[in-house]
């Protein structure tokens, strides 16, 4: 995606954060999908998605064995088997970790995990329809 200006002043990095989110939404005509993996202090890992509008939401629990990368990986898969099939979608993580595995295993076709290998199919499979 190509650098988005931002064209509004924002007061604090909550505004920028927000400005920045809706302008490059925009710009992609996309859906945001909100995703999130945690670890509880026992050592089990979930994970959340949100879609914008509320047209749809989830958890799921990952178990002991993952990591909290998984769980974001996870929160990524869900969003994006509930989002919209005909619309484009911005996926926002906070996660540098998951969204360079997805980068990464999209260029390489290589995934280690079930999830990560689901959003890849189901990112190309949306570039198909789409267009990219």
């Amino acid at each position: 995606m190509p650098a988005v200006k931002l064209q509004a002043k924002a007061d604090s990095k909550a505004e920028v954060w927000q400005i920045a989110i809706n302008e490059a939404r925009e710009y992609c005509n996309a859906t945001g999908v909100y995703t999130d993996g945690s670890m509880h202090e026992d050592g089990k890992v979930g994970a959340g998605w949100y879609v914008e509008g509320g047209k749809m939401y989830g958890a799921a629990g990952v178990g002991r064995v993952a990591t909290v990368w998984g769980g974001e990986v996870c929160g990524m898969r869900g969003a994006l088997e509930g989002a919209p099939e005909d619309s484009n979608i911005l996926i926002l993580s906070d996660s540098q970790a998951a969204i360079a595995a997805v980068r990464k295993a999209g260029r390489r076709g290589k995934t280690g995990t079930a999830d990560l290998r689901r959003v890849i199919m189901d990112v190309k499979e949306r570039q198909r329809k789409l267009g990219p």
